[in-house]
Protein backbone atom coordinates (compact mmCIF):
# COMPACT_ATOMS: atom_id res chain seq x y z
CA UNK A 1 0.00 0.00 0.00
CA UNK A 2 1.45 3.50 -0.98
CA UNK A 3 1.52 6.05 1.57
CA UNK A 4 0.29 9.58 1.75
CA UNK A 5 3.21 11.02 0.56
CA UNK A 6 2.78 9.37 -2.91
CA UNK A 7 0.46 12.09 -3.90
CA UNK A 8 2.94 14.47 -4.10
CA UNK A 9 4.52 12.50 -6.91
CA UNK A 10 3.63 12.55 -10.89
CA UNK A 11 2.45 8.71 -11.17
CA UNK A 12 4.52 8.79 -14.86
CA UNK A 13 7.60 10.52 -13.94
CA UNK A 14 7.88 10.62 -10.15
CA UNK A 15 8.79 13.66 -9.94
CA UNK A 16 7.98 16.22 -7.30
CA UNK A 17 4.69 18.03 -7.44
CA UNK A 18 6.06 21.54 -7.44
CA UNK A 19 7.72 20.56 -10.76
CA UNK A 20 4.96 18.82 -11.94
CA UNK A 21 3.38 22.27 -12.45
CA UNK A 22 6.20 22.88 -14.23
CA UNK A 23 9.18 25.55 -14.10
CA UNK A 24 6.35 28.55 -15.20
CA UNK A 25 5.33 28.85 -11.45
CA UNK A 26 8.49 28.98 -10.36
CA UNK A 27 9.76 31.64 -12.80
CA UNK A 28 6.37 33.73 -12.10
CA UNK A 29 7.37 33.32 -8.22
CA UNK A 30 10.88 34.37 -8.64
CA UNK A 31 9.81 37.96 -10.92
CA UNK A 32 7.31 38.73 -8.65
CA UNK A 33 9.65 38.52 -5.98
CA UNK A 34 12.19 40.58 -7.53
CA UNK A 35 9.95 43.09 -9.17
CA UNK A 36 8.58 43.63 -4.93
CA UNK A 37 12.57 44.24 -4.30
CA UNK A 38 12.52 46.91 -7.19
CA UNK A 39 9.17 48.60 -5.82
CA UNK A 40 10.56 48.32 -2.35
CA UNK A 41 14.09 49.83 -3.54
CA UNK A 42 12.58 52.88 -5.55
CA UNK A 43 9.76 53.59 -3.31
CA UNK A 44 13.19 54.12 -0.51
CA UNK A 45 14.92 55.93 -3.38
CA UNK A 46 11.98 58.19 -3.76
CA UNK A 47 10.73 58.86 0.01
CA UNK A 48 14.35 58.96 1.52
CA UNK A 49 14.52 62.95 0.50
CA UNK A 50 11.32 63.49 1.26
CA UNK A 51 11.85 62.13 4.34
CA UNK A 52 14.96 64.26 5.45
CA UNK A 53 13.19 67.44 4.75
CA UNK A 54 10.30 66.69 6.58
CA UNK A 55 12.70 65.75 9.85
CA UNK A 56 16.02 66.67 9.43
CA UNK A 57 16.43 70.69 9.67
CA UNK A 58 20.18 69.68 9.46
CA UNK A 59 20.03 67.81 6.00
CA UNK A 60 17.84 70.92 4.72
CA UNK A 61 21.12 73.53 5.63
CA UNK A 62 23.58 70.76 4.65
CA UNK A 63 21.59 70.57 0.84
CA UNK A 64 20.81 74.58 0.33
CA UNK A 65 24.87 75.30 0.83
CA UNK A 66 26.12 72.79 -1.08
CA UNK A 67 23.69 74.01 -3.89
CA UNK A 68 25.18 77.76 -2.90
CA UNK A 69 28.88 76.52 -2.86
CA UNK A 70 28.64 74.49 -6.11
CA UNK A 71 27.41 77.77 -7.92
CA UNK A 72 30.51 79.79 -6.41
CA UNK A 73 32.36 81.78 -8.93
CA UNK A 74 35.82 83.96 -8.01
CA UNK A 75 34.02 87.01 -7.94
CA UNK A 76 30.57 88.24 -7.80
CA UNK A 77 28.76 90.16 -10.76
CA UNK A 78 29.72 93.20 -9.07
CA UNK A 79 33.19 92.30 -8.33
CA UNK A 80 33.81 90.86 -4.83
CA UNK A 81 36.05 88.16 -4.10
CA UNK A 82 34.41 85.14 -2.98
CA UNK A 83 35.37 83.12 0.00
CA UNK A 84 34.60 79.60 1.05
CA UNK A 85 34.26 78.63 4.43
CA UNK A 86 34.00 75.03 5.03
CA UNK A 87 34.21 72.63 7.53
CA UNK A 88 32.56 70.69 10.38
CA UNK A 89 30.78 71.51 13.94
CA UNK A 90 33.69 73.57 15.11
CA UNK A 91 32.80 76.03 12.02
CA UNK A 92 29.78 76.01 12.71
CA UNK A 93 30.02 77.03 16.01
CA UNK A 94 32.92 78.49 15.66
CA UNK A 95 32.32 81.63 13.56
CA UNK A 96 29.01 83.47 13.52
CA UNK A 97 27.81 83.82 9.96
CA UNK A 98 25.68 86.42 10.46
CA UNK A 99 28.18 88.75 11.76
CA UNK A 100 30.79 87.85 9.63
CA UNK A 101 28.76 87.92 6.69
CA UNK A 102 27.65 91.63 7.78
CA UNK A 103 30.99 92.78 8.93
CA UNK A 104 32.39 91.86 5.21
CA UNK A 105 29.58 92.50 3.25
CA UNK A 106 30.95 95.62 1.46
CA UNK A 107 34.09 93.89 0.02
CA UNK A 108 33.34 90.10 -0.11
CA UNK A 109 30.83 87.42 -0.73
CA UNK A 110 31.38 84.81 2.25
CA UNK A 111 29.54 81.36 2.12
CA UNK A 112 29.67 78.50 4.10
CA UNK A 113 29.60 74.63 3.64
CA UNK A 114 29.27 72.67 7.23
CA UNK A 115 28.79 69.00 7.49
CA UNK A 116 28.90 67.42 10.74
CA UNK A 117 30.92 64.46 11.89
CA UNK A 118 33.39 65.15 9.13
CA UNK A 119 37.26 65.01 9.25
CA UNK A 120 40.18 65.63 6.53
CA UNK A 121 39.40 62.74 3.46
CA UNK A 122 35.80 64.16 3.67
CA UNK A 123 37.03 67.41 2.46
CA UNK A 124 39.75 66.55 0.79
CA UNK A 125 37.66 64.25 -1.92
CA UNK A 126 34.54 66.61 -1.13
CA UNK A 127 36.32 69.65 -2.12
CA UNK A 128 37.78 67.43 -5.22
CA UNK A 129 34.42 66.76 -6.20
CA UNK A 130 32.91 70.08 -5.99
CA UNK A 131 35.97 71.78 -7.88
CA UNK A 132 35.32 68.65 -10.46
CA UNK A 133 31.99 69.66 -10.82
CA UNK A 134 32.00 73.69 -11.83
CA UNK A 135 32.48 75.67 -8.33
CA UNK A 136 35.49 78.22 -8.41
CA UNK A 137 35.25 80.01 -5.16
CA UNK A 138 37.96 82.58 -4.78
CA UNK A 139 39.55 81.18 -2.38
CA UNK A 140 38.69 78.03 -0.44
CA UNK A 141 39.33 78.38 3.92
CA UNK A 142 39.03 74.37 5.35
CA UNK A 143 38.01 73.95 9.09
CA UNK A 144 39.89 71.58 10.53
CA UNK A 145 41.76 70.77 14.11
CA UNK A 146 44.72 68.75 13.44
CA UNK A 147 43.62 65.47 15.00
CA UNK A 148 40.57 65.55 12.19
CA UNK A 149 43.90 66.86 9.54
CA UNK A 150 45.35 63.16 10.42
CA UNK A 151 42.51 61.29 10.52
CA UNK A 152 41.69 58.39 8.68
CA UNK A 153 37.96 58.75 9.22
CA UNK A 154 35.52 59.81 6.58
CA UNK A 155 30.99 60.31 7.42
CA UNK A 156 30.69 56.59 5.97
CA UNK A 157 28.33 55.99 3.71
CA UNK A 158 27.09 59.84 3.48
CA UNK A 159 30.51 61.00 2.44
CA UNK A 160 30.28 58.77 -0.28
CA UNK A 161 27.25 59.76 -1.53
CA UNK A 162 27.40 63.47 -0.85
CA UNK A 163 31.28 64.25 -0.81
CA UNK A 164 32.89 61.34 -3.46
CA UNK A 165 33.31 61.25 -7.08
CA UNK A 166 33.21 58.15 -8.74
CA UNK A 167 36.79 58.54 -10.09
CA UNK A 168 37.58 58.77 -6.68
CA UNK A 169 36.33 55.44 -5.16
CA UNK A 170 39.32 53.59 -5.46
CA UNK A 171 41.75 56.26 -3.77
CA UNK A 172 39.38 57.06 -1.11
CA UNK A 173 39.07 53.04 -0.28
CA UNK A 174 43.04 53.04 0.40
CA UNK A 175 43.11 55.90 2.02
CA UNK A 176 40.08 54.98 4.71
CA UNK A 177 41.43 51.65 4.71
CA UNK A 178 38.21 50.32 4.04
CA UNK A 179 37.26 46.29 3.73
CA UNK A 180 35.90 44.93 0.86
CA UNK A 181 32.41 44.61 2.14
CA UNK A 182 32.13 48.13 3.66
CA UNK A 183 34.28 49.21 0.14
CA UNK A 184 31.14 47.58 -1.92
CA UNK A 185 28.64 49.38 0.32
CA UNK A 186 30.39 52.62 -0.27
CA UNK A 187 30.09 52.11 -4.26
CA UNK A 188 26.48 51.13 -3.70
CA UNK A 189 25.94 54.58 -1.45
CA UNK A 190 27.43 56.76 -3.76
CA UNK A 191 24.52 56.38 -6.66
CA UNK A 192 21.63 55.14 -3.90
CA UNK A 193 20.36 58.29 -1.98
CA UNK A 194 18.58 55.72 0.31
CA UNK A 195 21.46 54.26 1.23
CA UNK A 196 23.69 57.18 1.63
CA UNK A 197 20.88 58.71 4.29
CA UNK A 198 20.35 55.80 5.68
CA UNK A 199 22.38 56.36 8.86
CA UNK A 200 20.01 59.88 9.25
CA UNK A 201 16.45 58.48 8.25
CA UNK A 202 17.56 56.02 11.38
CA UNK A 203 18.30 59.02 13.51
CA UNK A 204 15.52 60.69 12.55
CA UNK A 205 13.15 57.99 13.12
CA UNK A 206 14.88 57.13 16.89
CA UNK A 207 14.51 60.66 17.61
CA UNK A 208 10.63 61.14 16.45
CA UNK A 209 10.08 57.40 18.59
CA UNK A 210 12.45 57.45 20.85
CA UNK A 211 12.03 60.62 23.78
CA UNK A 212 15.61 61.55 24.64
CA UNK A 213 17.52 59.22 22.24
CA UNK A 214 18.99 62.21 20.99
CA UNK A 215 20.68 63.32 24.00
CA UNK A 216 21.76 59.29 24.69
CA UNK A 217 23.55 58.77 21.28
CA UNK A 218 25.15 62.24 22.04
CA UNK A 219 26.59 60.58 25.27
CA UNK A 220 27.13 56.48 23.88
CA UNK A 221 28.98 57.96 20.69
CA UNK A 222 31.89 58.87 19.68
CA UNK A 223 33.06 59.93 16.45
CA UNK A 224 36.44 61.61 17.72
CA UNK A 225 40.34 61.05 15.63
CA UNK A 226 42.03 60.76 18.95
CA UNK A 227 45.06 61.47 18.18
CA UNK A 228 47.41 63.68 19.77
CA UNK A 229 50.78 62.11 19.31
CA UNK A 230 53.03 64.38 17.83
CA UNK A 231 54.97 62.80 15.89
CA UNK A 232 52.01 61.13 14.10
CA UNK A 233 49.90 64.67 13.83
CA UNK A 234 52.90 65.97 11.89
CA UNK A 235 53.63 62.85 9.82
CA UNK A 236 50.30 63.14 8.60
CA UNK A 237 50.06 66.93 8.14
CA UNK A 238 53.75 66.45 5.84
CA UNK A 239 51.55 64.06 3.56
CA UNK A 240 48.48 65.89 3.40
CA UNK A 241 48.99 69.58 3.18
CA UNK A 242 51.29 68.52 -0.08
CA UNK A 243 47.47 67.09 -1.35
CA UNK A 244 46.06 70.55 -0.77
CA UNK A 245 48.35 72.26 -2.30
CA UNK A 246 48.21 69.90 -5.52
CA UNK A 247 43.91 70.68 -5.24
CA UNK A 248 45.12 74.08 -5.17
CA UNK A 249 47.15 74.26 -8.03
CA UNK A 250 45.43 72.31 -10.40
CA UNK A 251 42.01 74.14 -10.12
CA UNK A 252 43.34 77.11 -9.62
CA UNK A 253 41.66 77.69 -6.15
CA UNK A 254 43.69 79.06 -3.14
CA UNK A 255 43.17 76.71 -0.03
CA UNK A 256 43.83 77.47 3.30
CA UNK A 257 43.84 75.44 6.42
CA UNK A 258 42.22 76.90 9.67
CA UNK A 259 43.11 75.14 12.83
CA UNK A 260 40.45 76.66 15.83
CA UNK A 261 41.20 76.97 18.98
CA UNK A 262 42.33 74.16 21.53
CA UNK A 263 42.44 73.86 24.75
CA UNK A 264 45.67 71.99 25.17
CA UNK A 265 48.63 71.97 22.64
CA UNK A 266 47.72 70.45 19.32
CA UNK A 267 51.12 70.92 17.43
CA UNK A 268 49.41 73.70 15.15
CA UNK A 269 52.25 75.73 15.39
CA UNK A 270 54.33 72.91 13.59
CA UNK A 271 52.28 72.25 11.20
CA UNK A 272 52.09 75.87 10.36
CA UNK A 273 55.83 75.99 9.92
CA UNK A 274 54.93 73.09 7.46
CA UNK A 275 52.52 74.97 5.76
CA UNK A 276 54.96 77.83 4.71
CA UNK A 277 58.02 75.03 3.38
CA UNK A 278 55.30 73.28 1.14
CA UNK A 279 52.79 76.10 0.13
CA UNK A 280 49.52 76.13 2.18
CA UNK A 281 49.03 79.63 4.28
CA UNK A 282 47.85 77.63 7.16
CA UNK A 283 45.81 80.14 9.90
CA UNK A 284 46.10 80.11 13.41
CA UNK A 285 43.89 82.95 15.08
CA UNK A 286 44.28 81.75 18.52
CA UNK A 287 46.97 79.50 19.51
CA UNK A 288 46.41 76.91 21.42
CA UNK A 289 45.71 77.01 25.24
CA UNK A 290 44.97 81.00 24.84
CA UNK A 291 41.09 80.80 24.85
CA UNK A 292 40.19 80.01 28.55
CA UNK A 293 38.17 77.11 29.13
CA UNK A 294 34.90 79.15 29.77
CA UNK A 295 35.08 80.05 26.17
CA UNK A 296 34.18 76.70 25.07
CA UNK A 297 30.29 74.62 25.58
CA UNK A 298 31.99 71.37 25.80
CA UNK A 299 35.40 71.77 26.15
CA UNK A 300 36.44 71.40 22.00
CA UNK A 301 33.78 73.56 20.58
CA UNK A 302 33.23 77.26 21.15
CA UNK A 303 30.54 78.87 23.20
CA UNK A 304 28.55 82.32 22.01
CA UNK A 305 31.81 84.40 23.76
CA UNK A 306 34.48 82.65 22.43
CA UNK A 307 32.84 82.41 18.79
CA UNK A 308 32.46 86.04 19.31
CA UNK A 309 36.05 86.77 19.57
CA UNK A 310 36.81 84.43 17.08
CA UNK A 311 34.88 85.45 14.54
CA UNK A 312 36.21 88.92 15.32
CA UNK A 313 39.57 87.52 14.49
CA UNK A 314 38.34 86.17 11.35
CA UNK A 315 37.03 89.10 10.14
CA UNK A 316 40.27 91.05 10.85
CA UNK A 317 42.56 88.02 9.28
CA UNK A 318 40.28 88.40 5.86
CA UNK A 319 40.66 92.49 5.87
CA UNK A 320 44.19 91.75 6.23
CA UNK A 321 45.08 90.24 2.77
CA UNK A 322 44.52 91.71 -0.27
CA UNK A 323 41.75 89.33 -1.86
CA UNK A 324 41.05 91.40 -5.10
CA UNK A 325 44.70 90.69 -5.93
CA UNK A 326 44.50 87.07 -4.47
CA UNK A 327 41.45 86.69 -7.00
CA UNK A 328 42.24 88.39 -10.14
CA UNK A 329 45.30 86.60 -10.23
CA UNK A 330 43.82 82.85 -9.85
CA UNK A 331 40.51 83.75 -12.79
CA UNK A 332 43.22 84.96 -15.36
CA UNK A 333 46.34 82.89 -14.71
CA UNK A 334 46.79 79.09 -15.59
CA UNK A 335 46.75 76.73 -12.48
CA UNK A 336 50.65 76.39 -12.84
CA UNK A 337 51.82 76.73 -9.63
CA UNK A 338 51.09 79.59 -6.29
CA UNK A 339 53.06 82.46 -6.58
CA UNK A 340 55.49 83.78 -3.74
CA UNK A 341 53.72 86.23 -3.40
CA UNK A 342 50.31 85.51 -2.98
CA UNK A 343 51.46 82.76 -0.27
CA UNK A 344 52.50 85.55 1.61
CA UNK A 345 49.58 87.46 0.99
CA UNK A 346 47.12 84.45 2.33
CA UNK A 347 50.08 84.09 5.12
CA UNK A 348 51.42 87.24 6.62
CA UNK A 349 47.65 88.01 8.53
CA UNK A 350 47.41 84.84 10.50
CA UNK A 351 51.26 85.08 11.62
CA UNK A 352 50.34 88.34 12.55
CA UNK A 353 47.50 87.82 14.64
CA UNK A 354 48.95 84.64 16.29
CA UNK A 355 52.05 86.63 16.97
CA UNK A 356 49.92 89.52 19.05
CA UNK A 357 47.87 86.62 20.34
CA UNK A 358 50.78 84.84 21.92
CA UNK A 359 52.40 88.23 23.36
CA UNK A 360 49.22 88.66 25.21
CA UNK A 361 48.74 84.85 25.81
CA UNK A 362 51.12 84.68 29.40
CA UNK A 363 48.82 87.12 30.82
CA UNK A 364 45.58 85.53 30.09
CA UNK A 365 47.60 82.26 31.45
CA UNK A 366 47.89 84.17 34.69
CA UNK A 367 44.87 85.43 35.36
CA UNK A 368 42.65 82.20 34.83
CA UNK A 369 44.86 79.40 35.90
CA UNK A 370 45.86 75.76 33.97
CA UNK A 371 43.04 75.72 31.56
CA UNK A 372 42.65 71.62 32.16
CA UNK A 373 42.15 68.56 29.49
CA UNK A 374 40.47 68.47 26.86
CA UNK A 375 37.31 66.84 26.56
CA UNK A 376 36.31 64.27 24.05
CA UNK A 377 34.68 64.97 20.57
CA UNK A 378 30.59 65.59 21.31
CA UNK A 379 28.24 64.32 18.72
CA UNK A 380 25.81 66.36 16.66
CA UNK A 381 22.94 63.89 15.91
CA UNK A 382 20.14 65.04 13.86
CA UNK A 383 18.51 67.87 14.22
Amino acid sequence: MHSSTSSSRDVAGGAPFGFVLGGRSARSGIIALLTGLVLIFLTLEVTSPLVLAHFSHTEQRVDRELQEAASLRAVTADGRPTILLAGNSLLKEGVLIPSLHDDLATQYEVRRLVIEQTHYLDWYFGLRRLLEEGSRPGIVVLTLATAQLASPLTLGQSFAHRQMSFRDFPRAVRESRLDRTTASTYLFAHWSRWLGNEGFIRQCVSISVFPGFRQLAGRIADHGAHIHDPSTLLNMAQQRLPELRDLSQQFGVPVVLLIPPNLNQDSSREIQELGNQIGVPVWILSPAGEFPRDYFSDGFHLNRRGAEIYTTRLSRQVRSMNMGQVARHFVHEPPNGKPADVQATLQDGSQRESADAERKQPHAHAARGNPGPRSRTSINTVR
